[in-house]
């Protein structure tokens, strides 16, 4: 049996940040520019802000439908006493709109 398969492969995925920055560099002794580099460096920032921008999208929905979930559940009370609300709508509605601002702070905290 060859030795090849008794030996493990070596994963990008494992590797610490100073060996993937090891392996770079060697690539660029091989094969790869500093234009090439560059270029795959500012698909890399392009990665990011995409990633950026879906993740605010996606705590923007969360947000948005916690406060639906919120006015919906008190608009049936609309001009009445709080004493009238029952305590389980309340609760609920405490529940939603603690999410929507948990997901607000996320939000502000992820853009700045």
């Amino acid at each position: 049996m060859p030795d090849d398969q008794n030996e493990k492969k070596v994963k990008l995925e494992k590797c610490s940040k100073p060996e993937l920055i090891w392996v770079i560099r060697r690539m660029c002794q091989y094969a790869l520019s500093e234009r090439e580099l560059r270029l795959a460096l500012n698909d890399l920032k392009y990665k990011r802000e995409s990633d950026r921008t879906e993740k605010a999208n996606a705590l923007l929905t969360e947000q948005r439908v916690a406060t639906e979930q919120y006015i919906d559940l008190l608009r049936r009370y609309e001009g009445k006493a709080i004493k009238d609300i029952p305590p389980k709508t309340l609760e609920q509605a405490d529940a939603a709109l603690s999410r929507a601002r948990a997901a607000d702070r996320a939000w502000r905290k992820l853009m700045g």
